[in-house]
């Protein structure tokens, strides 16, 4: 490296040419018994001069332009794959269903797609809307996903404060209440109807006959008789089916059984059932699962297609 030119001074130190010829500022100063000498990023003696004020102000913590874009560089915040991979893991460790993990990590991938090399912290309120308003479905979904993924890193990770989470000021839409829009469910009639037309079907694996069974069509009796009697969502069904439950027989009258469940909400639920519900809860617990989503559909599909009634919508 060549010997510095120095081409003059200016009122925070002195000035030498750089390689393209325009002045490079150095800052020199002694402060408290302490040399500071500091080559500035300043294109002009007025932008080293606004430096040389930043310095005074705080020797020890000042950092030149360069330094400063470098730190704040590598404490970025992005929603980035491992941000999220974190956070599911996060959620699953508290009791999540996986398939609600997934649910939330697709609307997540989304917003990482549209804010994708963004710093969270120096995104707006007008930043998350527009990118809102490229999708014209699950609004609520998405935002939902958002804040919980925001609030996990400003409450559990510490990279975000309040102040630079723009997700706070978005506004979860106010779902109309079911009742308000049409009847909610079937009628008591429909369901024994559909209970009763709900039977097997023998099937083979591509016609060999040594493979031929009847479809089990028990367990969905079993998951739609809980249904319609408790009104247990069909996640909750899913963990009472798999012993996350407690049964409490009762020797005599009506009430056959408590039974002790997480609901939805995550608050311990306690209630009656009649015999034949009690039944049908220990025949999935004695399973040990309640049936898949899909097999559900296709069972009440095909029952639905005896009766020729409406096919109702499976809904967990």
């Amino acid at each position: 490296m060549g010997t510095k030119v120095w081409i003059g001074k200016w009122t925070g130190g002195r000035m030498f040419a750089g390689k393209d010829g325009r002045p490079v500022y150095v800052l020199r100063k002694m402060i408290n018994g302490r040399n500071y000498t500091i080559h500035l990023d300043a294109r002009s003696e007025a932008e080293a001069e606004a430096e040389l004020a930043l310095f005074v102000r705080d020797p020890e913590g000042y950092r030149t332009r360069g330094e400063a874009q470098k730190i704040k560089n590598e404490s970025a915040v992005f929603m980035d794959a491992p941000a999220v991979v974190r956070y599911l893991e996060h959620m699953r460790s508290k009791g999540t269903t996986e398939r609600y993990a997934k649910n939330v990590g697709f609307y997540l991938a989304g917003w990482a797609a549209g804010l994708a090399g963004r710093d969270l912290r120096t995104v707006t309120l007008q930043d998350l809307l527009r990118e809102l308003k490229k999708h014209k479905t699950a609004r609520k979904n998405r935002i939902t996903a958002l804040k919980s993924f925001c609030a996990w890193l400003r409450e559990v990770e510490g990279a975000l404060t309040t102040g630079e989470d723009a997700s706070i000021s978005l506004k979860i839409p106010v779902a109309r209440p079911e009742k308000s829009v049409r009847e909610k469910g079937y009628s008591i009639e429909t369901i024994e109807r559909l209970y009763s037309a709900i039977t097997g079907w023998e099937f083979s694996n591509f016609n060999r006959e040594e493979t031929r069974q009847r479809t089990d069509v028990q367990c969905v009796r079993d998951v739609l008789c809980i249904h319609a009697k408790t009104g247990m969502h069909g996640t909750e069904i899913e963990r009472l089916a798999r012993g996350e439950g407690t049964l409490s027989v009762v020797a005599e009258g009506e009430i056959a059984a408590t039974m002790t469940f997480i609901h939805k909400s995550g608050q311990v639920h306690r209630q009656s059932i009649d015999r034949q519900t009690l039944g049908a809860v220990q025949r999935l617990q004695a399973r040990g699962a309640a049936p898949v989503e899909s097999h559900i559909r296709r069972v009440v599909r095909r029952a639905c297609k005896g009766i020729r009634c409406m096919s109702p919508v499976w809904s967990s």
